[in-house]
């Protein structure tokens, strides 16, 4: 695992961080965390997301916020990418975990190797890992793993919501 603090160059950042926290940014519920796969929902864990892109759905699914996430592709190297996946946990009264998981499922197609999320906003929220570790939810912070690392993403406590970019990525060939 590997953390980077002031991952982009701040004005990249904030041309980030101010189209996804506008009030126009679109935001779709999601009834579970993790519930892909046919897994189990929990009726008390639901997040917000917007899918930038997946190659699954034929690629680009929205296309101002993919062109300026290019950077960030290509500060980590992206050699195939299979999915951009923005987050969206509202505040709770206490921690909450979303639900342990790999961002590879055995029955997909699209196998890839790294993961890497972007926090777009500093909250008490973070990022832990099953097998020890977690990481903080600073804005600009970049947190790069092996897609089979189980974690879970959990909510904040102090701020009105948590907001993350999920890449899932293969490394340049």
């Amino acid at each position: 695992m590997e953390v980077i603090d002031n991952f982009l160059p701040e004005y990249q950042f904030q041309q980030i961080s101010n189209v996804v926290l506008s009030d126009y940014f679109p935001w779709f519920w999601n009834e579970g965390v993790v519930s892909n796969y046919g897994d189990v929902k929990n009726p008390e864990s639901y997040q917000f997301t917007n899918m930038i892109f997946n190659i699954r759905y034929g690629g680009v699914v929205a296309p101002k916020l993919y062109s300026l996430l290019d950077v960030v592709q290509q500060k980590l190297g992206v050699g195939r990418l299979d999915r951009i996946k923005s987050n969206l946990n509202n505040k709770t009264l206490f921690h909450r975990k979303g639900g342990y998981h790999t961002d590879n499922h055995p029955t997909d197609p699209y196998q890839h190797t790294k993961t890497a999320v972007l926090y777009i906003n500093t909250n008490n929220g973070y990022t832990k890992f099953k097998k020890g570790g977690k990481v903080k939810s600073v804005a600009n912070r970049m947190v790069i793993f092996d897609s089979k690392l189980e974690h879970t993403g959990v909510t904040c406590t102090d701020e009105m919501k948590r907001v993350v970019i999920n890449f899932n990525y293969d490394g340049s060939y």
